[in-house]
């Protein structure tokens, strides 16, 4: 029986009719003279032989582990499960292997996981931050070790951030719903201290009351504690005129419908339901629920492709990376009243 023989960087030139140095540059993310049909040209055959590099010989040569560290806050969310998707697989189009841990939203996690990925060796940081640990990733960041945030930011803009437009994507919602006829819009939230993500689009929902003159009321709730949310639902229904519940984020927008269901809520023309994370049930219920689509899956391999340059970048460290990737307002029925009268 014979071995399957193994595809070096000459069989990757060979095929993608370019020289040995360019392919090398390519697997080292070195992309700065290389144009997009060269670049997408070599993609395409290091995955049709897949090809896979030998991590100890590079290690061995470049003193580097190849290994990327991530930290995520919550993999209950299904917005996590596609950012990690994008991670893994970029990691591994690029030739390195990506360590996963949970932090289950608590600050002593985080640190604990990124410390034992630093004791292991990895050549870099992905932290979806649950916040009160700015001074400890700026240390790492500033002794040389990079440190890509992810979706969150910290309070000072110093470490390199992928995440989404979600002030724009409010506006947008919120304008939908006053084009709609909405009066009063209901703001259902977690907790947002040392959130970046639900501060920066709590700010759009009370930008834009204040803009159309809207009324609306910030409900922050405990997604475990199903009591205490039927009580803000409560309160909310009472609310005059046609209404809108707007859910923070998909876990949020799950708890909202399971409560609005015990209390048997459920007139879509008085009261209007939008929410973030285009979840895959969301077209599916009655006439859909009018969502937010991120990109979580290209954050994910955008935070991946960022890391890997700063692992590889022979120069000095450059300025801070801002990348935000943009996001889709999915109008569906939901927020589409019959008796609109605008």
């Amino acid at each position: 029986m014979h071995e399957k023989k193994k595809i070096t960087i000459k069989d990757i030139a060979k095929a993608a009719e370019v020289s040995e140095t360019t392919v090398s540059r390519f697997l080292n993310a070195k992309y700065e003279y290389m144009s997009e049909e060269t670049k997408k040209r070599i993609e395409e055959v290091v995955e049709e032989l897949n090809y896979r590099p030998s991590n100890i010989a590079r290690s061995l040569k470049s003193k580097r582990s190849f290994l990327i560290g991530a930290v995520i806050a919550d993999i209950e969310n299904p917005f996590s499960n596609m950012i990690i998707k994008g991670l893994s697989d970029q990691a591994d189009k690029m030739g390195f292997s990506m360590m996963i841990a949970v932090s289950d939203n608590t600050p002593r996690n985080e640190q604990e996981h990124i410390q034992r990925f630093v004791d292991n060796g990895v050549d870099a940081l992905v932290v979806n931050t649950v916040g009160n640990n700015d001074e400890y990733l700026l240390n790492l960041h500033r002794s040389g070790l990079p440190v890509i945030l992810l979706d969150r930011a910290i309070e000072k803009d110093e470490l390199d951030l992928v995440t989404s437009n979600g002030y724009e994507l409010v506006s947008e919602a919120m304008d939908h719903l006053h084009s709609q006829g909405y009066a009063f819009v209901g703001y259902f939230t977690e907790e947002m201290a040392n959130n970046s993500q639900r501060q920066k689009r709590h700010q759009a929902f009370e930008d834009k009351l204040d803009a159309l003159g809207m009324d609306g009321e910030t409900y922050v709730v405990d997604i475990h504690n199903l009591k205490t949310l039927q009580g803000q639902l409560e309160d909310f229904e009472q609310r005059e005129g046609p209404k809108a519940l707007f859910a923070a984020n998909g876990l949020v927008l799950l708890e909202v419908l399971k409560g609005m269901k015990e209390l048997s809520i459920a007139d879509y023309d008085e009261i209007g339901i939008c929410g973030f994370d285009d979840l895959a049930w969301a077209s599916l219920i009655r006439d859909g629920i009018t969502t937010i689509r991120q990109d979580s899956y290209g954050m994910g391999q955008e935070a991946c492709r960022l890391t890997v340059k700063r692992v590889l970048e022979e120069k000095g460290r450059t300025s801070r990376n801002y990348v935000e990737l943009p996001g889709e307002l999915i109008v569906r029925g939901s927020t589409m009243r019959k008796n609109n009268q605008l």
